[in-house]
């Protein structure tokens, strides 16, 4: 009898070891609104005229883990035939195939497997393609991943997102169905939300998910707290001006350790990639 106890202590005690020598994740994200194939834009703002420097700036960061907004899906094939080694997860947001803007997410494949992934709508029926019930009149969606990076087996759990830009309602209750969607998972368990969320710094959309139980934190913000808002805009509006909203966001749970956060406001002779900058960071659990 006292030999099980000693061998049962022995397992738990070298269980917690093992968590405890558990290594690092570090991750490098970004979050980027592509603009979406508009009739209206003309000349340097067409998808033909961006895509090449639009993949330029991916394929310059070279992130592990993408969450890009507005992608059509013949743009989705321009950026996987300028930009190779990623796994793309997702689905048109009006058919639940192809059909309609993408919440893609994009995965390194010599750094992750993709253990789950799946897609759901921001209303009262998730499960159902096109569904708006929120009072918003564009269809939303979150994209998600379960990921596992290949050397250390560590799990990751990636969400992406592009909230409504005129129903509070669509962005309060959005937010809430995403963080409801991994609400169970264990506390230590590595979340990121990358995102248009359509919703400035001192929206409840956004307060929300920083008093949710994970407090998660701005990369951006945390690093950047002085910078004034006049000077944190993420929308480009294709002329490079800083003193638009902060709409786009990295969001990472408390504790986590932020290495680094950029507004990457790259430009080609005063001509930019989208209307939004793209927005990245390094992080790292623990």
């Amino acid at each position: 009898m006292r030999h099980s106890i000693f061998s049962a202590l022995a397992l738990v005690m070298t269980s917690l070891t093992l968590q405890a020598q558990e290594p690092p994740l570090a991750v490098r994200v970004m979050s980027f609104n592509l603009r979406y194939i508009n009739s209206g834009d003309t000349g340097e703002k067409t998808w033909l005229a961006r895509r090449d420097q639009a993949s330029q700036v991916i394929r310059e960061d070279k992130a592990d883990v993408i969450g890009l907004q507005e992608a059509f899906r013949s743009m989705l094939d321009d950026i996987a035939m300028r930009v190779p080694g990623y796994q793309e997860i997702g689905v048109g947001r009006e058919d639940g195939k192809t059909v309609g803007e993408y919440a893609a997410i994009l995965v390194r494949k010599d750094r992750f497997n993709v253990i789950e992934s799946g897609t759901f709508w921001l209303s009262d029926t998730p499960a159902i393609p096109n569904s708006t019930t929120w009072k918003n009149h564009v269809t939303r969606i979150c994209t998600w991943a379960k990921l596992e990076e290949r050397s250390t087996r560590r799990v990751l759990h990636f969400y992406n997102t592009h909230l409504d830009h005129e129903s509070q309602e669509a962005r309060e209750k959005g937010t809430a169905l995403i963080l409801e969607h991994f609400a169970a998972l264990p506390a230590s368990t590595p979340v990121i939300i990358t995102g248009d969320l359509n919703a400035n710094e001192t929206n409840p959309a956004i307060s929300n998910i920083k008093n949710s139980p994970r407090r998660f934190l701005d990369t951006w913000r945390e690093l950047n707290p002085a910078v004034p808002l006049v000077e944190s805009g993420t929308m480009s509006m294709f002329t490079g001006v800083r003193d638009t909203a902060k709409i786009d966001y990295i969001f990472v749970p408390a504790g986590t350790r932020i290495i680094d956060s950029e507004i990457i406001r790259k430009n080609r002779d005063g001509v930019y990639p989208s209307d939004h900058y793209p927005v990245r960071a390094g992080v790292e659990f623990h």
